[in-house]
């Protein structure tokens, strides 16, 4: 969630649990708005999500509760932090809001909008965020809504970083061995960046979060989605053909995202494979020579392996896609944020 809007919006309210002075809206998605404030207790910015009002099915109620009861729980740089959480009356309805740390009304998605990223500025911000999906791996955490308009950037940086990125909007995550909250056949997503197996209906894992990164990773450095078009068409792509990496697209960066964007999960990389190659690059344009090179082929020999394996099934995909298209017909709704 973090579409900018116009920042004459009137807030919902002045004050938040009597201490978080609302200043302007930042940003708005399905699931609510994001307004920049300040915490007068202890003289800081933060951000406050307060989840919409319309938000009364049981679903969605359990949306916003496990949203906040994981974000709470999760702590590491790429993430966005959360502070308090609570729930007060705006505007004659009860409602949920979050207090979150303030990192820029900036997304990646804006920067795109000015056009394609340098190399080196595409490898620094997939680093971090593939740090960051690595975590959430390790605490069973699938996003499953990874997109520019999700990656906040900051120019002020740190840890060797020119600019610093984190991953927000976990309201569409759930753990691995959760239920999901969705009917059967419907999808929650953002539809240029949904792994086909998201597309296709079928239970996703951390592999899914590395192929919508390969995505925004070959945006970042093209200017362009690679799936544009309406929810249907792009959806079709996904299952049909593998994304198209241009000619002129150096090598080491061909088959890091050739990697990543494997239409079969087990074909991927892990994240934590993909932030060792991004994290070890010599030089911005990937030319193939020192440490970069040797991590990244050992990340796709990975994926070589894996392929052999992923073969064994293909076959009972390939049977499944027509049914996966009429599923998604029936059933899809695009994830709000």
């Amino acid at each position: 969630m973090s579409t900018i809007v116009d920042s004459t919006e009137r807030s919902p309210s002045p004050v938040v649990a009597g201490r978080y002075q609302l200043l302007e809206a930042i940003g708005a998605g399905g699931a609510g708005s994001v307004y920049r404030a300040d915490d007068r207790v202890l003289g800081r910015p933060v951000a406050i999500k307060v989840f919409r009002a319309e938000s009364v099915t049981p679903d969605d109620l359990v949306r916003q509760e496990r949203e906040i009861r994981m974000l709470s729980t999760l702590s590491h740089p790429g993430l966005i932090a959360i502070y308090d959480a609570g729930r007060q009356n705006f505007d004659g309805s009860m409602r949920r809001f979050l207090v979150m740390e303030l990192v820029s009304h900036q997304s990646l998605e804006q920067l795109l909008g000015r056009g394609a990223m340098t190399p080196h500025d595409v490898a620094a911000i997939g680093a971090q965020i593939a740090d960051a999906l690595d975590y959430l791996r390790s605490t069973g955490v699938v996003h499953r809504d990874v997109k520019p308009a999700n990656i906040l950037i900051s120019d002020t940086g740190t840890s060797g970083f020119r600019r610093i990125a984190k991953l927000g909007d976990f309201g569409i995550a759930h753990y691995l061995d959760g239920n999901r909250l969705t009917s059967d056949g419907t999808i929650l997503g953002t539809a240029a960046y949904l792994s086909p197996e998201q597309v296709s209906g079928r239970m996703v894992d951390s592999s899914s979060d590395i192929y919508s990164l390969g995505l925004v990773l070959l945006e970042a450095l093209t200017g362009r989605p690679e799936f544009p078009g309406t929810v249907l068409e792009s959806a079709i792509a996904r299952t049909t053909r593998d994304p198209d990496l241009p000619d002129e697209l150096p090598e080491e960066w061909a088959r890091l995202l050739r990697a990543m964007t494997a239409r079969q999960p087990g074909e991927r990389p892990s994240a934590r494979e993909v932030a060792a190659v991004l994290h070890g690059t010599p030089s911005p344009q990937f030319t193939g020579t020192g440490r970069r090179s040797e991590r990244a082929g050992s990340v796709l020999s990975i994926g070589e392996r894996r392929r052999r394996t992923g073969l064994l099934v293909g076959v009972g995909i390939a049977l499944a896609v027509g049914a996966s298209v009429l599923s998604f017909l029936l059933g899809y709704s695009i994830g709000q944020g």
